[in-house]
């Protein structure tokens, strides 16, 4: 089940999700990511010792969650609005094989919680809820006004 690019608005080298494996629209999904040592920000994060950036795998868990929606996503982007809560128990290499698990929480208008889990052969790597935001961002600060008052 290889939705990704007719689902997602994201190309290379932003896209986390390499296949789809199980899917239950609008509950729960689950999905893949293999590990090159050949990913560009694996080039310059810890020489000697490439580590996936906790913050990716959070990326990889909101993009995962585009696929709850039955219809494809084409060129509406998915926003991740607010990390609520992330914990990080364990790193990921290049070499790994993730597997991406998001469930639905709770979902309001354009807005939608989800619960995630990374996970690497069992070992849980990464647990996070997170609020994502489909269409246009969200205006998180009032916009900077320049003198003479335009904005």
């Amino acid at each position: 089940m290889n939705l990704v690019l007719g689902q997602l608005p994201h190309r290379f080298p932003f896209l986390f999700v390499d296949r789809v494996l199980e899917r239950e629209p609008s509950l729960r999904v689950v999905a893949e990511k293999l590990v090159s040592m050949s990913e560009p920000y694996l080039q310059g994060h810890l020489p000697g010792r490439p580590l996936v950036p906790g913050v990716l795998m959070l990326e990889m868990l909101a993009q995962t969650a585009a696929f709850l929606h039955e219809d494809s996503l084409g060129e509406v982007p998915v926003f991740l609005a607010q990390v609520l809560d992330a914990r990080f128990k364990a790193p990921a290499y290049p070499g790994d094989r993730l597997r991406l698990e998001v469930r639905t929480d709770a979902a309001f208008g354009s807005l939608q919680r989800i619960d995630g889990t990374v996970t690497c052969e069992g070992r849980v790597l990464c647990t996070a809820k997170l609020l994502l935001k489909m269409g246009a961002p969200m205006e998180l600060a009032p916009k900077v006004r320049r003198a003479g008052g335009e904005p």
